[in-house]
């Protein structure tokens, strides 16, 4: 989806109810909303053509599970698969299975804001870079003709800028757009997120993993309820049935896995990191304290210094915070998929009844739209300027070790 469509996606709606005569407001209204429900409809059948083989294959994983030893002695496991190796395809297939489920309407506007962002960013490199080379550039009326085919003069330079910075006034309205349409969507999907809370997300390092988990919640929710179709359609035939039952297990399977390597990835990655940034400024204050003692440098400057660490100290004591609360939210979600899990395998392994499979299925989308009514905390202290700008570099550092 190009840059333009997925901008005209964000706002168009705004648009249709600022700017529509009244007398055909509602009428424009439905025919939007029409257009983007089959536009949704016609994605989710694109992304369910496409999963459906992963799925299948690993529910016949899922089938002979129980069957394999738990573990095989070392010399024979090239003769035949135990629980430990059957454990590692079903995992690499679920991983399989979340690169395919990481694309939503959602998804599309959260990197076309992020894309966006980074050409602004570009654009102020070019502003400081043009800024520079005036200093240096002589003016129109003192460079010769010839000259002017091959050089950029004060008043080209001008013009550069005032054309880049054009460029930069558009983009941050295209993201300010964009922004609006990200929190509309995440409200449609019952998330209560504001501006504030999304500016947390963004500057944080988690914020692309939540915003991915939200779009396959939402994609396997959808998902779930074709299977669910297909299930009723398929009638009595239970095997049929517990086909499409098995795929809605492995659906569940994938929800676990996701919300494990989020917590995973802040208990073990992003927090131990953090603690480094701490503890390095701790000695950073410990030197210039005693080279202060000492008088063996400039007592301003260390000053200085010494204010930067403690504001890196209180920035990475509010960021772990922040990355505790968001790990503990989604592990207290995750005990609940867990037992969605024990039910659904024990369901699979002893359901009798194709109805049954329906009205389980039924529930089991429920249950995946209650979850997802998460309420994520904002970053403590986010409208201070000062350590906004310390949680940003700090995003930066943490996602390029």
């Amino acid at each position: 989806m190009n840059h333009h469509m997925i901008h005209f996606l964000a706002v168009s709606f705004f648009i249709a109810t600022t700017f529509a005569p009244a007398n055909g407001l509602r009428a424009q209204e439905e025919k939007l909303e029409d257009q983007l429900r089959q536009k949704e409809e016609d994605r989710i059948g694109r992304l369910f053509e496409k999963i459906v083989p992963t799925l299948d294959e690993a529910r016949k994983l899922v089938d002979r599970h129980d069957q394999l030893p738990k573990r095989r002695f070392l010399l024979l496991r090239p003769f035949g698969d135990d629980q430990e190796s059957n454990e590692a395809e079903t995992t690499q297939l679920l991983d399989e299975a979340i690169e395919m489920l990481d694309s939503s309407p959602l998804r599309d506007l959260w990197r076309e804001l992020h894309a966006t962002r980074k050409l602004i960013r570009k654009g102020h490199h070019k502003l400081a870079e043009y800024r520079q080379r005036r200093v240096s550039a002589p003016r129109e009326k003192e460079a010769g003709l010839f000259d002017r085919a091959f050089i950029s003069t004060k008043e080209d330079y001008d013009k550069m800028i005032a054309a880049e910075e054009g460029e930069i006034k558009a983009s941050e309205k295209v993201v300010d757009d964009l922004k609006d349409g990200i929190v509309k969507l995440l409200k449609d999907l019952h998330l209560d997120i504001d501006r504030d809370g999304l500016e947390s997300l963004l500057s944080s390092v988690s914020g692309d993993d939540f915003v991915s988990m939200i779009a396959l919640f939402d994609n396997i929710r959808q998902l779930t309820g074709q299977l669910q179709g297909l299930t009723e359609q398929s009638g009595e035939a239970l095997d049929i049935a517990k086909r499409y039952y098995g795929m809605h297990v492995v659906l569940v399977k994938i929800m676990d896995r996701m919300q494990h390597r989020f917590i995973t990835e802040i208990d073990q990655e992003h927090i131990p990191r953090l603690q480094g940034y701490t503890k390095d400024a701790e000695g950073n204050i410990r030197q210039a304290l005693e080279l202060i003692r000492k008088e063996g440098g400039d007592e301003s400057i260390l000053r200085s210094n010494i204010e930067s660490n403690e504001l890196t100290m209180r920035a990475a004591k509010l960021y772990t915070e922040y990355l505790l609360q968001n790990a503990d939210l989604i592990r207290s979600e995750n005990k609940q998929i867990k037992k969605n899990l024990s039910t659904a395998l024990n369901t699979y392994k002893t359901v009798k009844l194709s109805s049954d499979v329906s009205r389980l299925m039924k529930t089991g989308r429920q249950n995946f739209e209650a979850l997802m009514k998460l309420q994520i905390p904002p970053l403590r202290e986010f409208r201070n300027e000062m350590l906004r700008k310390e949680y940003q570099r700090m995003t930066t550092e943490l996602l390029n070790p």
